[in-house]
């Protein structure tokens, strides 16, 4: 339960200058990252590091790609580099609290985290985290308690109202994890677990139309996820939208979906379809 805290924090300093350009090392490397080029983008960062050492950005981006990598000794290393001279740089206490987390070490993750929080006492990314890895404790009183602090800190803070969105659907409350989820949605429009978890909810209520909203949305944030594919084109089917479900269940097909399952709900579609055309003719 939660999220990936190093690819979020990331983000914060990466997605910022992808944009940017320019021939320096960093900016290489930022620009390869975001390309896909990870190799390139690893290089350049290294060199970036070498040319301007008290800059905390290469080293640290240069840290989640191998923390994405499971390359956690050098991350881990990079990190308490990091801290060692900028002991307030928030987002490298709380992806050092998740390689710790991930190791079982608890009590050293907590600590991490408390520190990320003192470096980061006006924001809401640390707390947010935290809140995660308290979550992922059991520890689900605690969890809504920073959560919600986080949001009267900022309202605008999305990972927060995603983490109360999942106590609420834990607590059996999904009118409320609606709502959070959908605040979410608002303040982080590309959010695509809280496209899913919504949903979901709203095919268990019968809310059906609602649903094929949402999975849409979710189909154009991550188009290559067969799965979503499928589940879009069988509600389209139900919903009696023949061309939309074929369309979305040709897609889920070539992008990994159960060719079986695609091919029986297409074979109903391609039924329906002749039944509309031969009642057209008549």
């Amino acid at each position: 339960m939660g999220r990936n805290s190093a690819f979020i924090l990331a983000c914060l300093i990466v997605l910022s200058a992808c944009a940017s350009g320019g021939t320096d090392p960093y900016n290489r490397a930022v620009e390869d990252y975001c390309m896909g080029r990870l190799s390139e983008s690893v290089e350049s960062y290294k060199q970036a590091i070498i040319l301007n050492p008290s800059d905390p950005r290469p080293e640290f981006n240069l840290a989640v790609i191998y923390q994405d990598q499971e390359k956690l000794e050098q991350a881990e290393r990079l990190y308490r580099t990091i801290i060692e001279r900028n002991p307030g740089f928030a987002p490298a206490w709380s992806n050092l609290a998740s390689i710790q987390e991930k190791r079982g070490q608890a009590d050293e993750a907590e600590k991490s985290h408390r520190r990320a929080l003192e470096a980061d006492r006006d924001g809401c990314a640390a707390a947010s985290q935290f809140g995660y890895f308290l979550l992922r404790a059991q520890r689900r009183d605690e969890a809504t308690a920073v959560f919600e602090h986080s949001i009267e800190k900022d309202s605008r803070c999305a990972n927060a109202w995603f983490g109360l969105g999942l106590i609420a659907e834990a607590e059996g409350d999904l009118r409320t994890a609606l709502r959070n989820y959908d605040n979410a949605l608002i303040y982080n429009p590309s959010d695509l677990e809280a496209c899913l978890r919504s949903a979901d909810i709203m095919i268990s209520q019968g809310e059906r139309g609602r649903a094929v909203g949402l999975l849409q949305k979710a189909a154009s944030l991550d188009p290559a996820r067969g799965d979503i594919n499928l589940l879009l084109g069988k509600l389209l089917l139900e919903e009696g939208k023949l061309k939309d479900a074929e369309k979305a269940l040709e897609l889920a097909r070539k992008t990994g979906a159960p060719p079986a399952e695609c091919d029986r709900e297409l074979y109903i579609v391609y039924g329906k379809l002749r039944e509309e055309a031969a009642a057209k003719t008549r």
